[in-house]
């Protein structure tokens, strides 16, 4: 099957080349979720950050919408905090570390450089539809 490395972009067919995420089940999805960063991708070597689901954790994963990105900085490690999920799974939170230390980009972000910062999602935004895996 598919590994996570598998990944396309669901806009335009890439493939996105995974560094690092988590995998949680999800309540409401009723399907297992990625939230990963990519490593070579653009703006940002090491900064975008994805989202795919697959109906079990080792995949097939296929398709992944971009739900985050960081024009030439870092952010990686991302992790999805599943204890902080409301209205049943429909709303995540995922966090992970920002710096500009690995994208070559000398100007730093006062009070956020090499800091955790945490992002939340909404699974029933429209644009994440086509990422449905099937059951």
């Amino acid at each position: 099957p598919p590994k996570p490395a598998a990944l396309t972009d669901l806009e335009t067919g890439e493939p996105v080349t995974i560094h690092a995420g988590s995998c949680r089940w999800n309540a409401h999805r009723q399907r297992w979720i990625m939230i990963a960063n990519q490593v070579g991708g653009k703006p940002s070597y090491l900064g975008e950050v994805w989202y795919a689901e697959a109906a079990a954790p080792t995949g097939p994963w296929s398709k992944a919408r971009r739900i985050a990105t960081h024009d030439r900085m870092d952010f990686y490690n991302p992790v999805h905090h599943d204890f902080l999920d409301q209205d049943g799974g429909r709303v995540i939170h995922f966090e992970g570390t920002y710096t500009n230390t690995f994208s070559g980009n000398p100007d730093t972000t006062a009070r956020y450089n090499y800091n955790q910062i945490m992002y939340r999602l909404d699974l029933d935004d429209p644009r994440l539809a086509g990422v449905r895996a099937a059951p």
